[in-house]
Formats: structure tokens, sequence, C-alpha cells
């Protein structure tokens, strides 16, 4: 699909589209026209057979070691440069895996509603840190011996919910979708 400004030049990127000068108040209502950048898919939660299956600890390993990997790519600096910092956010991020996975609201009775768009909204999540935010899991998954029988439902929930943590959109192409694929690579399980 092709998108045109309105004097024909193609659109590619969402800082191109209302290239109109700005109109402010008149002496009669006037309208802009309505922008939508993408639908956010549903997003299915996973049940608790997983969080029965493996556990908070393996939950929570999970996570630690997601966020191990995430430090050392390009997203590294949206964590706090301190080790201990680190630490506590990751766990933070832990409460809430293992709160959404079906363990104790451990999360929520502590920060609230998880708002999770708006908790990160400080930060710039763009299409391509999705992308590695969800390739950190996808590896951490397979190097974490998740229980291949719950890793699709797993994959399900969160490949949806990391569209809906896009919080600056840099392209009118749709946002890829990454189906669920068997794990490769796997460990003995824990």
């Amino acid at each position: 699909m092709n998108v045109f400004t309105e004097e024909g030049t193609p659109i590619h990127s969402f800082n191109q589209c209302g290239t109109r000068p700005f109109e402010g108040a008149g002496a009669a209502p006037h309208t802009v026209e309505a922008k939508i950048d993408f639908i956010y898919p549903e997003v299915i939660f996973p049940s608790d057979a997983l969080y029965r299956t493996w556990g908070e600890a393996n939950i929570r390993e999970l996570v630690r070691y997601h966020h191990a990997l995430l430090r050392k790519t390009v997203l590294g600096k949206m964590f706090p440069v301190d080790d201990n910092a680190f630490a506590i956010a990751t766990e933070k991020a832990a409460d809430f895996f293992v709160e959404a996975l079906g363990g104790a609201k451990a999360f929520s009775d502590a920060h609230g509603h998880p708002a999770l768009r708006m908790r990160h909204l400080h930060l710039i999540v763009d299409e391509k840190a999705r992308d590695i935010w969800l390739m950190m899991y996808r590896k951490a998954m397979a190097e974490c011996a998740m229980p291949a029988e719950h890793a699709r439902e797993f994959w399900g929930w969160i490949e949806a919910l990391s569209i809906r943590m896009i919080n600056r959109r840099t392209t009118l192409t749709p946002i890829t979708r990454y189906p669920y694929e068997p794990l490769a690579g796997r460990q003995a399980a824990k």
C-alpha cells in the first residue's frame, strides 16, 4: 500500500505525516483527519500451566537471563548502569512475569496496574527495540530450557504483548509478526 502527502510525495515514516501547517483556533470549527498507526493484536495471557509445571524460580531465572542478554545489546542503554539498580529493575520485571503466569500478585500489590506502555513511555521502544526484546526472549526460552509443551502458549502471549510496547513508530510498514517455531538448541530441562 502506498501512502502519499497532499503534495504527492510518498510517505515512508510517521514523521512525514501531518505536513499541513498548524491552523490553531479560528472563527469556525475545523477538523484534522483521523490517523491510526496500527491496530494492536489481541493479547491472550497464558494459562497457569507453565507456572505450575516449571515454577516461580525458573520463571525468575528466565527473566534475569533475558535482561542480562538485553544489557549486552543496543537496548542495554535503557537499563540502569549500576548493577544493584539493574538487579532491582530485573526483579520488578520478574514479579510481573510471575504474576502474569499465575503466581502471587507480587507486581500489582507493590506497583499497581502494570500499564506497561505507559511505564516505558520515557524510553524509545520502536520496531527494532521490540524485535531485539522478542528475539532475546526466544534465546532465553531455549537456553533456560522452557518446557516445550508450554513454549507455544508463552510465545503467543509475549509476541502479541511486545507489539503493544511499541511507543515510537519509524515506518508505515506493518509490524513484523513472529509465529511460534519449536525451540532449537535446547539444554536439558531444569
